[in-house]
């Protein structure tokens, strides 16, 4: 007998054990750090429930939206992405942390408005792929440009904040999508061709950037400095062990290792749960992933395929990158642990992601 699963439903599961852990693992992380800062040690854990919640509405909201208004309005969405982007460099709305204009003040609320474009993106191009389907096949090149001066002016935007990380992750999501809607591979090759060293040179341009990719390579030049991060890292991955030193014992949190409950949450997760809690959450990942490709290969046309596929790739490479870092297979760069790392923007996002993939998993059925 052939076991039947639905994918929505795995889907929905995998992502709210992630949120769960993600408060549990928040406030673990945060609490002795709120502590000091705010002189509240559910500073951070009061936060990402309320963060948690707004997303889940979100969801909701997202899901009940028609995916042939998304469709409709895919390319309003990406200019007003592009919109928000220039917004962080007028004053008094940009808002400026750790040298870097990210953000959009509103008062009560600052988002990163980068978050937002990387949704955009996706729907922007599932759509006009989509529609220029005939003309891919062709083999026309031209039917690139378009798309490429929006997103090229996205990447830009990004990069002058500066986010090389987010540039990169755009550009990684808009190379994706373009390979599975049928460029070809010779394309692909001259693309990178150009690509490549316009990145390696942004690395060994920028100071920071080049004591980054200095500290990846050998962290144990210089441990007190650039290195002393992804050292610390390490140092959390070994103490955990097999098993871990258990559920909020973790001593790396205590100062030692920094964002230690956002951009490396994941280290302390190691540390904390061990190999086998390290194992869990990859497999949570990999069942969306899973899930998402289910989900995809049931849609009755090609915008919701591609739509799908693009924010699960959106989810889970964002995933598989902040592992990457916190293990030193790649450089670090700040990206959070989907649904699971501390943070407002990134948690909104990511719920309202889900909930255009619930909306096109609903028009699925209307289509039967």
């Amino acid at each position: 007998m052939k076991l039947r699963w639905n994918p929505v439903k795995v889907l929905f599961t995998c992502i709210y054990l992630l949120v769960g852990l993600g408060i549990v693992m928040t406030y673990s992380t945060s609490a002795v750090y709120a502590d000091y800062l705010y002189q509240n040690p559910q500073h951070f854990l009061v936060r990402q429930i309320l963060y948690a919640l707004l997303g889940s509405g979100l969801m909701f909201v997202t899901a009940a939206v028609p995916l042939q208004f998304w469709k409709r309005h895919a390319l309003a969405l990406m200019l007003f992405s592009i919109g928000f982007l220039f917004l962080v460099f007028i004053p008094h709305i940009g808002h400026t942390a750790g040298g870097a204009k990210r953000w959009i003040n509103l008062g009560m609320i600052k988002f990163q408005p980068a978050e937002f474009a990387k949704i955009a993106v996706c729907i922007y191009l599932a759509d006009y792929l989509t529609r220029k389907r005939k003309m891919i096949y062709e083999g026309s090149l031209k039917v690139f440009f378009p798309p490429l001066v929006l997103v090229g002016i996205t990447c830009v935007l990004t990069l002058l904040q500066p986010d090389l990380g987010s540039t990169a992750f755009i550009f990684l999501i808009v190379a994706s999508l373009i390979f599975l809607a049928g460029l070809r591979m010779w394309y692909v090759g001259v693309a990178a061709s150009v690509v490549i060293p316009i990145f390696y040179m942004l690395v060994v341009r920028v100071p920071y950037r080049l004591s980054r990719l200095s500290a990846y390579l050998n962290p144990w030049n210089d441990p007190q400095g650039n290195g002393f991060q992804i050292i610390q890292s390490f140092l959390a991955f070994g103490l955990g062990s097999l098993k871990g030193v258990g559920l909020g014992q973790s001593m790396q949190k205590l100062f030692y290792l920094p964002s230690s409950y956002n951009d490396f949450i994941f280290s302390i997760i190691a540390e904390e749960l061990g190999i086998v809690g390290v194992l869990a959450v990859m497999a949570l990942y990999v069942t969306i992933f899973l899930s998402g490709l289910e989900l995809a290969k049931k849609a009755s046309d090609s915008f919701q395929r591609l739509l799908i596929i693009a924010l699960t790739l959106m989810i889970v490479l964002q995933a598989i990158i902040h592992m990457l870092v916190t293990t030193g297979l790649v450089p670090t760069k700040g990206l959070p642990l989907p649904f699971v790392s501390f943070g407002g923007t990134s948690l909104l996002f990511n719920f309202m992601a889900l909930g255009l993939i619930m909306s096109a998993e609903k028009h699925l059925h209307r289509s039967r």
